[in-house]
């Protein structure tokens, strides 16, 4: 059985058949859940994450390029809509940590490891998103240099060329 290309299951969707969109639905669920519950690390946010990302898809159907990469419009926007939700979440962070700190363990130890991840979490922000992208892909989803090449639509020398450069602007930042 052959596998229809994107752009033609988008082309579908925008003459009103449902099962194509169904159908994007089944071959980038997991992918930009997984995607997104490094950027996030709660699985049920992440959920929410995927499913405004595919709310938007169908709202904007009509508006995508079939000339161009879906792969790489749904982690785009599967991202905005992750970085959207952090941000929202921060105004509430100080009343959940001091929550969570209140419990058997060291919590010493786990204000430290916030600290750390905070701290991680706010250099890969300032890095490039193309940079920041590479990294979250190489380390978190544990995908190789063909891999990333393959899903962002950039040459493998490129993706070796990011990672280099995302390793080094972090070390700027951390140090």
């Amino acid at each position: 059985m052959q596998k229809t290309h994107d752009e033609t299951l988008v082309r579908e969707v925008k003459e009103g058949n449902i099962s194509a969109f169904e159908e994007l639905v089944i071959r980038y669920e997991k992918k930009l859940h997984s995607f997104v519950s490094y950027i996030i690390r709660d699985a049920a946010a992440a959920q929410d994450v995927v499913q405004e990302t595919f709310i938007s898809l169908y709202k904007t159907i009509d508006r995508i390029d079939t000339e161009k990469k879906l792969s790489a419009y749904l982690f785009s926007i599967t991202r905005n809509f992750a970085i959207s939700y952090l941000r929202s979440r921060k105004i509430h962070a100080p009343l959940e940590a001091a929550e969570k700190v209140s419990g058997h363990d060291n919590p010493e130890l786990r204000l430290e490891k916030k600290d750390e991840n905070r701290r991680i979490q706010e250099a890969l922000d300032v890095i490039d998103h193309k940079y920041k992208q590479v990294i979250m892909l190489y380390y978190f989803d544990d995908l190789s240099y063909e891999e990333i090449a393959s899903r962002l639509g950039v040459p493998v020398n490129t993706v070796r060329t990011h990672l280099k450069r995302a390793k080094e602007a972090l070390r700027r930042v951390l140090l």
